[in-house]
């Protein structure tokens, strides 16, 4: 003889269902508050004072362009943001040999479409970078190929700290 269940038995099957999702809930939220935020930021090394500040992630391509020498030769270098805020070099293009620029890296070396001197897979850290701006030879600092920083609009020879800060999410909120 098979019986109906009754309105309690309903209920008490649900509980524990319910009990999983808030869990699974809570669990969730605490991921997303201890997890780590990344931001990328440029500040005056003198002061301190904050220049610039982007939200970044793991694996963002930060890429500086400048001119390098007297003779204003094309240097581009190309990083990626690891997992622990530092700045791992990736590539360097630059418009050729000269004084300063490296010609005994044993990298993939190769002359590109562009005309520029490719050197690929350096694979360098740097956990910051400190800079002694220049309106004439720095261009602009590039974040996922966007610009993020004209170094024009920077005083001439401003000293600049460029870092990642990584934070967790319930320290900014509080």
């Amino acid at each position: 003889m098979k019986t109906e269940p009754t309105k309690g038995n309903k209920r008490r099957s649900l509980v524990p269902v319910a009990l999983v999702l808030l869990l699974a809930a809570l669990a969730a939220g605490a991921v997303w508050l201890l997890s780590p935020v990344m931001t990328l930021r440029l500040s005056y090394q003198k002061t301190g004072e904050v220049i610039l500040t982007c939200p970044v992630q793991v694996g963002d391509q930060v890429a500086v362009e400048l001119t390098h020498s007297f003779e204003h030769v094309p240097w581009n270098e190309y990083y990626f943001i690891q997992s622990d805020g530092s700045f791992l070099l990736d590539r360097i293009e630059v418009g050729g040999y000269g004084a300063g620029i490296p010609d005994t890296m044993d990298v993939e070396t190769y002359v590109g479409d562009d005309g520029l001197v490719h050197m690929d897979g350096i694979n360098s850290v740097f956990p910051r970078f400190n800079w002694i701006t220049s309106q004439v030879n720095m261009k602009d600092l590039l974040l996922n190929g966007q610009p993020i920083l004209y170094f024009a609009d920077l005083p001439h020879h401003s000293f600049v700290t460029c870092e990642i800060e990584i934070q967790r999410r319930l320290f900014r909120l509080v």
